[in-house]
């Protein structure tokens, strides 16, 4: 595993129970929630409906390929997909009435594909909460969650009532348990420990949790040592199964991912280049390695080899761009508190 680059020591920032950290200079624009229910034209994802209460996300993830998303609303800095956040508001009125319209029938509906719905931005808007609030007193639904956050055990008594009458997986993003790590490469993101105690808690609860081991960074989580880490503390805590995909970097964010590495892992940066400089996907070959570490290391920590084979490139694919536009005409920062 790579070291990182002798730079200032990374601040310590102090966090909540749920992980997630306090008041910082973020600026949240109100978008109107017209339609919060969009359909994803990718025939090879499992889901056919996605849910993303807010644009944007605090976590700062260097390699998010979301931040794309922010260039429908021509923010082409890509640390505005970080410093502003676009908040969906009146989301769970709209989700009620477009559930009421649409016939989704046994279609999985994926909340939080491009960003976390339980981001910072959520303890304060409460956007994920109230959707949830619609969804549990339905019954029959498919729904997955993925999140980075602690804060999903807020919701726990949500969570149970739409377990109890429909289909629900939570996915929780983990990749690796090195913290100086994690904190490199997802700067605001709640560390390793609070996401497992999540996990634990959702899993004793009766939910299906897995862990996506997603991305796998050349050079710097794909060591066989680090993945059996992250596989065994994820066997431990509950989860039924372990997901994983190689890195890919769309334009905007190998804006932002190539010069971190090139300014935090130097001698990581000739392979990045090789391997993303004129393509979006690593080599055919690396996926090939990823496929048969996955396996052999999923059989040793005792999760089915067989159940699922990674993510393709085909499956890699973001949800469709025109099918998570939104209408923003009318958006406008919240109020005087609008920054924090």
């Amino acid at each position: 595993m790579r070291k990182v680059a002798d730079s200032p020591e990374l601040p310590i920032v102090e966090r909540g129970p749920d992980g997630l950290a306090p008041v910082r200079d973020v600026e949240f624009i109100t978008m109107p929630a017209r339609q919060i229910l969009n359909r994803c034209s990718n025939s090879n994802l499992r889901f056919r409906w996605t849910i993303n209460p807010y644009r944007g996300c605090e976590f700062g993830c260097v390699y998010c390929y979301a931040r794309y998303t922010h260039e429908f609303l021509e923010l082409r800095d890509p640390l505005d997909f970080e410093r502003r956040i676009f908040v969906k508001v009146r989301a769970a009125e709209a989700l009620a009435r477009n559930l009421a319209h649409t016939a989704v029938g046994a279609d999985q509906i994926a909340l939080g594909t491009a960003t976390d719905p339980y981001q910072p931005a959520e303890r304060r808007f409460g956007l994920t909460r109230a959707m949830l609030a619609v969804m549990a007193r339905l019954g029959g639904l498919d729904l997955s969650i993925t999140t980075k956050s602690g804060l999903i055990v807020r919701d726990l008594d949500l969570l149970a009532e739409i377990n109890a009458r429909s289909r629900l997986s939570v996915n929780f993003s983990l990749i690796t348990l090195d913290r100086r790590l994690q904190r490199a490469l997802e700067p605001r993101a709640p560390r390793p420990s609070i996401r497992l105690a999540a996990l634990q808690r959702l899993a004793a609860a009766g939910i299906r949790c897995n862990v996506l081991i997603m991305p796998m960074i050349p050079g710097l989580t794909d060591d066989a040592r680090g993945v059996e880490a992250v596989m065994r503390a994820a066997r431990r805590a509950g989860a039924a199964n372990v997901w994983h995909r190689a890195l890919f970097l769309k334009p905007a964010a190998a804006r932002r991912f190539i010069p971190f590495v090139h300014e935090k892992f130097p001698a990581l940066a000739a392979r990045i280049e090789d391997y993303y400089g004129r393509a979006t996907y690593a080599p055919r070959a690396y996926d090939e390695r990823l496929d048969a570490l996955f396996a052999t290391l999923k059989r040793r920590c005792g999760f089915d080899a067989e159940a699922s084979r990674g993510m393709s490139r085909a499956t890699a694919a973001p949800p469709d761009g025109i099918a998570q536009r939104q209408l923003v005409l009318g958006a406008a920062p919240v109020g005087a508190a609008g920054h924090r």
